[in-house]
């Protein structure tokens, strides 16, 4: 339960980051940081009636974050990604094979392992030279993620 509530005001300081204005931090991002622990979509859960909706919605609200949003990212795994946690519907959903870049579908773990697995095949005895590359990705993660919070 205490999880749930530090992840809650996780997605609210992002949200709140990313306000344009006083009503979208202190009434919008506090409902939507909220509705994300539940178990729905997040576009549904807030009573909007599509993705696109969902988009437009967070465009007009929080533009620097929708800005930043990959397109074929949905928006609670986007919030969740964000805050460096995995969003508490996640586990059980019934749609991860239609979600995109989820690390809970099938497919994308999938597609991790061969990434993986062409690594190892580049780099088969040089170890120094794949931790250098991991630190390299990390790096460039770490970065955007600096770029995200400011």
């Amino acid at each position: 339960m205490r999880n749930l509530s530090n992840m809650e005001k996780e997605v609210l300081k992002l949200l709140q980051a990313h306000a344009n204005d006083e009503y979208s931090k202190n009434e919008l991002a506090p409902w939507i940081a909220k509705t994300s622990l539940e178990m729905g979509h997040l576009y549904s859960d807030l009573g909007l009636s599509s993705r696109k909706e969902m988009g437009e919605f967070m465009s007009k609200h929080f533009t620097s974050l929708a800005k930043l949003k990959p397109e074929d990212k949905r928006w609670k795994k986007y919030l969740y990604d964000c805050i460096g946690k995995t969003a508490p519907a996640c586990a059980t959903c019934a749609d991860i094979s239609n979600c995109f870049n989820c690390s809970f579908n099938p497919e994308k773990k999938e597609q991790k392992s061969n990434y993986l697995k062409t690594i190892k095949e580049k780099f088969p005895n040089e170890k120094k030279d794949l931790a250098i590359l991991l630190s390299f990705e990390v790096a460039i993660v770490l970065i955007s993620f600096m770029f995200i919070y400011k």
